[in-house]
């Protein structure tokens, strides 16, 4: 094998400092700990500085602990070895992250368990039951729809929220913001092709009950549910 990989796995960090970071799994062998030496850094007291390689095999990809503690954990277990499976969950400290094997098995809503970070440690209206959506027009998706948090990016970069993998749409292409309680804007970042509402060009706007937001080859439906 090379040293370098055309692979589609990667981790997505759910819980630590660097929650809803993406790292790519590009390497044959990937290092993990608080040492700065270490291909994935994690700024965590509670990780060692050798904590768990992810090597490639021909099983796939292999989490071998380093520190031999018995505390590296996939899926609530303490592991040495252990060959990962697309959606384990993997836990080093107080650091926790979702091992993917490949885009395939990425959901489109990723951005929902990023974004109930947010409201960790905060105190909720109990009288809020306002749901905000986008709802997908395409069919075939195994998602048709996304709840909005307070804030969500969309674009093509996989640092967006909203992940559109369209080669029509701006790396960060638009932004939804909550402006007040229940209602949403939509922003478009600049885009090199446009964010549409309804079928006409927007820089700003604030989104209506069944505007059908259109980003690249995308339409979304704006729904808000009150009770």
């Amino acid at each position: 094998m090379t040293q370098e990989q055309n692979s589609t796995a990667y981790l997505v960090i759910q819980k630590g400092s660097l929650v809803g970071k993406r790292i790519e799994l590009w390497k044959e062998c990937t290092t993990i700990g608080r040492s700065r030496d270490s291909d994935i850094f994690l700024e965590d007291i509670s990780v060692h500085r050798k904590q768990a390689r992810i090597l490639l095999t021909h099983a796939g990809y292999l989490l071998h602990d380093d520190h031999g503690s018995n505390d590296s954990f996939v899926n609530g277990h303490s592991i040495t070895e252990q060959v990962l499976n697309s959606g384990d969950q993997i836990l080093f400290g107080n650091t926790q992250m979702t091992f993917y094997a490949n885009e395939g098995t990425r959901p489109f809503q990723l951005a929902s368990s990023r974004g109930k970070e947010l409201h960790i440690g905060k105190t909720l209206d109990p009288q809020a039951t306002v749901i905000a959506r986008l709802h997908l027009a395409n069919p075939s998706s195994s998602v048709q729809s996304i709840e909005l948090l307070p804030q969500m990016t969309i674009g093509r970069s996989r640092e967006c929220d909203i992940f559109l993998e369209d080669v029509t749409v701006s790396r960060h292409h638009a932004t939804i913001a909550e402006i007040y309680h229940g209602s949403f804007e939509i922003i478009d970042n600049r885009s090199a092709t446009g964010t549409f509402i309804n079928g006409k060009p927007i820089k700003r706007a604030q989104l209506q009950e069944g505007d059908v937001v259109q980003i690249g080859v995308n339409e979304f439906t704006f729904r808000s549910s009150r009770s």
